[in-house]
């Protein structure tokens, strides 16, 4: 059995290991989201995160496994925000419109979301390897909002005319559109009223699923 010490120290590796992975993500969304894919070169993440050029190329391998494991943590982020978004929310309709909030509102506060729709639009005019990551991350989280379209349609709070997949589809295309908008325009400043663009957007939304 191992001594408290050697737990100690175990716990100690692994705490290391997850904050140098969290520097070096978040240090390559920084990046990503000021000046674009092609300046996140694994050398310059590994010198902004305060570690050797060489660390990030050890870590992930290639430019495509960073690239990739910021896809996955802008992706667990968004999901873990949006747990607490609908979190003690009854209806449907509130549980959608809460989830589409919150997407908005990372969107225009969060560097690692902006920097995941830099990357978006990289992959589709570049056609990056990291495409099929792409296509599990939009599928896992079109489906999320299909099944509260779904729930929403059954408890009569939603419009039943139109299928619930192609209700889904037009609520992601309209978060891509505002996320990509929002990435290419950006300039290090926010809407003017960024409050006010959101309860719109929520507004406009509620209205057209209802």
């Amino acid at each position: 059995m191992a001594t408290l010490p050697a737990l100690q120290s175990r716990r100690t590796q692994a705490e290391r290991r997850a904050e140098s992975e969290d520097r070096l993500l978040a240090a390559a969304a920084a990046i990503i989201a000021e000046e674009g894919y092609l300046a996140a070169t694994l050398e310059r993440v590994g010198t902004a995160a305060g570690f050797s050029r060489g660390l990030a190329g050890r870590k992930y391998g290639s430019k495509d496994g960073l690239i990739e494991a910021v896809i996955w943590r802008v992706s667990a982020r968004v999901n873990a925000e949006v747990d607490t978004a609908i979190a003690g929310l009854d209806s449907p309709l509130d549980q959608l419109l809460a989830l589409f909030d919150r997407f908005v509102e990372l969107v225009l506060r969060d560097t690692s979301v902006r920097a995941y729709f830099v990357l978006f639009s990289a992959m589709i005019a570049n056609r990056l390897e990291t495409r099929t990551v792409f296509e599990q991350v939009q599928h896992t989280f079109g489906e999320r909002i299909e099944a509260l379209v779904i729930a929403g349609q059954q408890a009569r709070e939603i419009n039943r005319a139109l299928p619930s997949q192609h209700l889904a589809f037009m609520v992601g295309c309209l978060l891509a559109g505002i996320s990509i908008e929002t990435a290419m325009d950006y300039q290090g400043d926010e809407p003017s009223d960024p409050e006010m663009l959101r309860r719109d957007l929520c507004a406009m939304l509620r209205a057209a699923l209802g």
